[in-house]
């Protein structure tokens, strides 16, 4: 689905800035409610274990028989993905589901025959995380032919019918990492101003398509910050490391880096690292770095001083929703067509809080 300016009003929202999901999480503390409900994080996090801790009886599709699941996951590379993949076994485990998984291994094409696959073996509804947006249109439009619902996880589809397209609001993320980068600069200088690195996710996804759109949208307000250099970092390490190595020799003065994700900041921290350039949180010469996720790497980043903060999200919540929006779906009742799972700030402050370890550290739950 292309991204228009009104798509994420139409989201079933959660949270819809950073402050409002840390006080969520903070009045999950004193015991939300646990009824089934799109407004906090805590919400959502208790009906999914409730669910996990008593799975459902075999759910049935509107023929009668047993769902079965079929899930393609991008990738197992990154660990984000991982949580993905571990949050579809307990939303499926929950509902008594049948899951059949394959993983593309970050083969756009592969990925499109492996849906198809999966579609041939009698799959009652089909998940899909996309690794390219166009790229799997043929994969979508084939379910549609088939009458198979199609639900996307973090990633969507730029064509075809999607049931439900379950993420965080990717364009609210990007906004607040460029929100937060100019709050950091006016207690530096005084004012927002200050040069600062874009280091874009992977073109051709819609999560980084959308977050560098709420970014960029974001950051122009601050006529004073000048973003130095944008270049991709394709949420890849070794790629990220190499840009930022050659954005580094560039330009002396950089005061802060926005990563689309949490690999395309550790690639920019070991960087800066080689370059001789890194300082400790506090001095006037530290570059500011924030990323996205959650991933333990930048978990232990932010505790060893390497990193600001992360946005995270929680993949394994998220993806166990998108499987409660299947068995809605089975039982003829109605399911969002957008769906924003919350992100939390987290930084040094507050990486240890009880209330963001009710948010979830999700990367603490999961092994590559």
């Amino acid at each position: 689905m292309p991204w228009n300016s009104e798509r994420f009003d139409r989201w079933s929202k959660v949270g819809t800035s950073t402050g409002v999901l840390v006080l969520c999480a903070a009045a999950a503390l004193s015991g939300c409610s646990k009824s089934e409900t799109s407004t906090t994080a805590s919400t959502d996090a208790g009906a999914s274990a409730a669910a996990s801790a008593a799975p459902a009886a075999a759910a049935s599709d509107a023929g009668g028989g047993k769902v079965k699941v079929g899930f393609s996951v991008s990738t197992l590379n990154n660990a984000f993905f991982v949580g993905l993949k571990s949050g579809v076994e307990k939303g499926a485990k929950a509902q008594g589901f049948d899951l059949v998984q394959t993983n593309a291994n970050g083969d756009a094409q592969q990925q499109v025959n492996d849906a198809i696959n999966l579609l041939s073996q009698g799959v009652t509804a089909l998940v899909l995380n996309p690794i390219d947006s166009k790229a799997i249109i043929p994969a979508v439009e084939k379910a549609n032919a088939m009458g198979i619902p199609v639900f996307t996880l973090d990633r969507g589809s730029d064509g075809g019918k999607v049931t439900s397209f379950v993420a965080s609001d990717n364009v609210a993320l990007g906004a607040t990492g460029a929100n937060w980068i100019a709050d950091q600069l006016k207690k530096r200088y005084g004012s927002a101003k200050g040069n600062v690195v874009d280091l874009i996710g992977l073109v051709g996804t819609t999560a980084a398509t959308d977050r560098e759109k709420g970014f960029s949208d974001a950051i122009a307000k601050y006529p004073d910050i000048k973003v130095v250099a944008r270049q991709e970092g394709a949420f890849d390490q070794e790629k990220s490391l190499n840009a930022m190595t050659n954005i580094l020799q560039k330009y002396p003065q950089i005061d802060a880096v926005f990563g689309a994700n949490d690999d395309n900041t550790v690639g920019a921290e070991k960087a800066i690292d080689n370059s001789g350039r890194y300082k400790p949180l506090g001095d006037k010469d530290h570059i500011m770095v924030i990323g996205a996720d959650g991933t333990a790497q930048a978990l232990s980043a932010i505790r060893a001083g390497k990193q600001d903060a992360t946005i995270s999200q929680n993949p394994i919540e998220m993806a166990a929703k998108a499987l409660s929006f299947i068995a809605d779906y089975s039982a003829k009742k109605p399911v969002p067509a957008n769906y924003a799972w919350p992100t939390l700030l987290i930084d040094k402050s507050n990486i240890d809080s009880d209330a963001t370890k009710k948010y979830g550290l999700w990367s603490e739950q999961v092994s590559q």
